[in-house]
């Protein structure tokens, strides 16, 4: 493996994790929203928003995070374990929702097939 192809599966790796409320709470705790070095990297992440990049995403809802960490607000507001299990919520019932979605309605064809 190059170092190119080093370089691409660490940030996606990086940028994935970024869908994780308990990684950002780290990350805040951790005082790294205090680096301008670290906040120009998250700057620079966001060439994954790209199509030609985002479609290696599999958590999608990490590029929605990394625009909300390009906001010194939301950097402070995610160290507090309220804002975290806020998010947590928001994300479990977004996949709930999409998860009934995309079985009910393949059901629901097949039954109008028959």
């Amino acid at each position: 493996m190059d170092d190119d192809q080093l370089r691409f599966k660490l940030e996606l790796e990086f940028v994935q994790c970024l869908a994780n409320p308990q990684y950002l709470q780290f990350i805040a705790q951790s005082q790294y929203f205090e680096d301008p070095a670290f906040i120009n990297y998250l700057k620079y992440l966001l060439y994954w928003k790209e199509p030609k990049y985002a479609q290696y995403i599999i958590f999608p809802y990490c590029l929605e995070m990394l625009e909300l960490l390009q906001h010194e607000d939301f950097r402070k507001m995610v160290a507090s374990q309220d804002i975290v299990k806020f998010i947590h919520q928001k994300e479990y019932y977004h996949w709930e929702s999409y998860r009934k979605q995309n079985t009910i309605e393949p059901i629901s064809k097949l039954q109008d097939a028959s």
